[in-house]
């Protein structure tokens, strides 16, 4: 593989350590208010609870241009899923003085009229439903954004102690359980920002930069935006604290590379998505531990790092 070794990275680095640019922040906002009016401007939806709200890349401020899909969730609120694991199994809602919906929503029908609702607005040409997403074209004005319908769900640990997420629901196989926590991942995101010196989002652009063009230099295939996200989060603080860029870039490829050789370097309390939650290795992930460490690896190489 071609490296870079004479390349100034020191100024690459911090070139492309910043944000989207103003442009395409205003589009991503027109987008989201786009999606908005769609979903409440026709009777579709009247019977339902629900709120729409931007999650993933772009409320995280870690997006970059070629990543840019805006992920939007239409999280219906109409009822609220309970599911109990570890001290919490064997426990249910009445033992928590909750009372069991019985209304005859559910996110199958949900997801149905959300559908027809961008359907109405956008036409049947923007609209492309995908087995988790619905996918709305982008026009001048705005950007490709997947729509995912899902619902509340909030997984008990214990009596006392609760993770709230969203179910998602995939056509093609409606029993698989898919949770996700866009707000932790907010949460998370941002101490982890505050906690080294806001170089945490600075690093996760940079490494999403670096991968778009190594992809685009046939070097690697493209690699799972969040993985690079997830992975640099799990990047202890000290790594942070370099003296420039390079330094910095350098002791997160270091930690992912040696982190993920085996199996064995890691246990699944190590490695946590971006939102503290769920196994970053998990299976069932569309990811594993030897892409990190890939990718760690020909980053290493072709920047040039000995």
């Amino acid at each position: 593989m071609q490296t870079q070794v004479g390349r100034d990275w020191e100024a690459a680095f911090s070139s492309w350590k910043g944000k989207a640019s103003e442009s395409e922040q205003d589009r991503y906002e027109r987008t989201c208010r786009a999606i908005g009016d769609a979903l409440r401007a026709t009777g579709h939806l009247e019977k339902y609870e629900f709120t729409v709200y931007a999650k993933g890349s772009y409320p995280n401020f870690t997006n970059v241009v070629l990543d840019s899909d805006v992920d939007i969730a239409v999280e219906l609120t109409t009822y609220r899923r309970n599911r109990f694991i570890h001290a919490a199994k064997g426990l249910s809602i009445q033992d928590l003085g909750l009372t069991p919906y019985e209304g005859d929503a559910t996110l199958a029908g949900f997801k149905d009229d959300v559908e027809h609702a961008l359907i109405a607005y956008f036409g049947d040409d923007a609209v492309d439903r995908g087995s988790k997403a619905i996918r709305v074209s982008e026009n001048s004005g705005r950007l490709p954004a997947d729509v995912v319908p899902c619902v509340s769900e909030r997984t008990w640990i214990s009596r006392m102690g609760y993770n709230d997420g969203i179910r998602l629901l995939n056509d093609r196989d409606p029993e698989e359980r898919i949770i996700n926590y866009p707000k932790q991942h907010l949460e998370r995101g941002t101490e982890k920002n505050d906690e080294t010196s806001r170089r945490y989002k600075r690093i996760v652009r940079i490494l999403k930069r670096l991968e778009n063009e190594m992809v685009k230099e046939g070097i690697i295939e493209a690699v799972p935006s969040f993985l690079i996200e997830s992975s640099v989060w799990n990047t202890p603080n000290s790594g942070f604290d370099a003296t420039s860029w390079k330094g910095r870039v350098r002791a997160a490829l270091a930690h992912i590379y040696n982190e993920t050789r085996t199996v064995d370097c890691f246990t699944s309390d190590d490695w946590l998505e971006a939102n503290g939650i769920k196994y970053l290795f998990f299976t069932g992930q569309n990811w594993t531990y030897q892409d990190a460490h890939e990718f760690a690896s020909k980053a290493w190489d072709y920047i040039g790092f000995d």
